[in-house]
């Protein structure tokens, strides 16, 4: 009897001993979370298609959604601006080139210098020579021909005139005129440091005067503006400027014709390969008119179709309005800024912002232009009675929105 009580006590301990086992062995999801379960060996995932799965072999790690890398965003903004020339025609005396001298180095940009030196990237058109070589020659435009011309029809109008008054008679031909005009500029090699020093980091030399006083001009202006630190460029000479690893290429050039755009391609190409962001700024169109021709336009869109981000446009002298084509922006002329051109140049202008959002994926390092923000800032070349050489910021409403419609197509005149 006492054998038979001991083999149910017996019974009764390894039955509980078995329930607890497998009450470990369950133990729900949601028990204390410091409990652990060792697996002898790892899970095979290895035939399941779906995202974090793991080869054979690796254990599987789980990963919480707060510590996955978040993608870095940051902006950039451009400021684009016209024609910059801080000279006078002619000769490194003149009057501007004087008030440079004479000025604070902030003269010519006290009324815009805070939209420059709060952006990251300021752009403009460079249309001086900056030398201080009192021995350059100015290159020949045409002058010599138009001269001779001009002396030849001089001397067939005298002996006309001549001939009449021998004869009685009147002259039926008119006095002839000198129409011939050009301009060459040109300033002292120190006036370019007023570029930076106002915020300006960027400068196209590739335009019209650019060879005013030929190649020692040229490359004394390249001099200059390498002492000053302002990148410049030209035909086959893109600028980078690289940002939080973003890059952006400036590509320039000239365009007075159909199909001139083709040079600034094979650049573009190249910037394509090299960079995040394609800016072409060209020089081109004809002069003092506000509507863009059919064939800029054509070539601006062929540049577009060829990889540019962006296009600006510079030369006419005058503002002409922008258009988007295929989701890319292009100014065709951004008129005069700072000009020593003359005395009453047409007083509209306008600063031009384009401001990236970037976001770079953190795991990739890839860059998105995730959106892309346009403002126009209207001004007025000169703030004095004539040209003073210091453009403002227009402050009246009306003649600034006057510059937003010309600008976005609805006008035919800026003011």
């Amino acid at each position: 009897m006492r054998k038979i009580i001991v083999f149910f006590i017996i019974l009764t301990i390894l039955g509980t001993a078995g329930l607890i086992t497998i009450n470990i062995l369950k133990k729900p999801a949601d028990a204390d979370a410091t409990s652990t379960t060792e697996t002898a060996q790892p899970i095979d995932l290895s035939g399941l298609d779906y995202p974090g799965a793991v080869s054979s072999g690796e254990p599987s790690t789980l990963t919480d959604a707060s510590s996955v890398p978040a993608s870095n965003s940051f902006t950039i903004s451009m400021n684009f601006v016209g024609d910059i020339m801080l000279a006078g025609n002619d000769t490194a005396t003149s009057s501007l080139d004087a008030m440079a001298n004479s000025q604070p180095s902030t003269y010519f940009f006290e009324h815009v210098r805070d939209y420059f030196l709060n952006d990251d990237i300021t752009v403009a058109n460079c249309e001086n020579v900056f030398s201080d070589n009192e021995n350059l020659v100015k290159t020949d435009k045409g002058e010599a021909a138009a001269k001779e011309q001009y002396d030849n029809a001089v001397a067939e109008y005298n002996s006309a005139v001549a001939l009449a008054q021998q004869t009685g008679t009147t002259v039926s031909m008119e006095k002839p005129e000198y129409t011939f005009r050009a301009f060459w500029f040109r300033s002292h090699a120190a006036t370019a440091k007023l570029l930076p020093e106002n915020g300006v980091d960027v400068v196209s030399i590739d335009n019209n005067h650019t060879y005013d006083f030929g190649t020692d001009g040229n490359m004394d202006t390249r001099a200059a503006l390498d002492v000053a630190g302002v990148d410049w460029g030209k035909d086959g000479k893109i600028v980078y400027k690289e940002i939080n690893g973003f890059t952006i290429a400036f590509v320039f050039g000239s365009m007075y014709s159909a199909g001139a755009e083709q040079a600034m391609l094979v650049d573009l190409e190249e910037a394509n390969a090299n960079s995040d962001y394609q800016v072409v700024y060209f020089h081109g169109g004809e002069e003092k008119v506000h509507a863009y021709e059919d064939w800029k336009q054509a070539s601006c869109h062929n540049l577009v179709d060829h990889g540019a981000d962006l296009v600006i446009g510079s030369h006419p002298h005058v503002l002409q309005p922008m258009e988007t084509y295929n989701g890319v922006n292009i100014v065709y002329s951004l008129g005069n800024f700072i000009f020593g051109g003359n005395n009453y140049p047409e007083n509209r202008t306008l600063i031009y912002n384009q401001t990236l959002t970037i976001t770079q994926d953190a795991a990739t390092g890839g860059f998105t232009v995730a959106n892309t923000d346009v403002t126009l800032v209207p001004c007025y070349v000169y703030t004095g009675e004539s040209n003073n050489y210091q453009p403002a910021v227009i402050e009246n409403e009306t003649d600034k929105q006057l510059v937003i419609d010309f600008m976005q197509g609805k006008r035919e005149l800026p003011y």
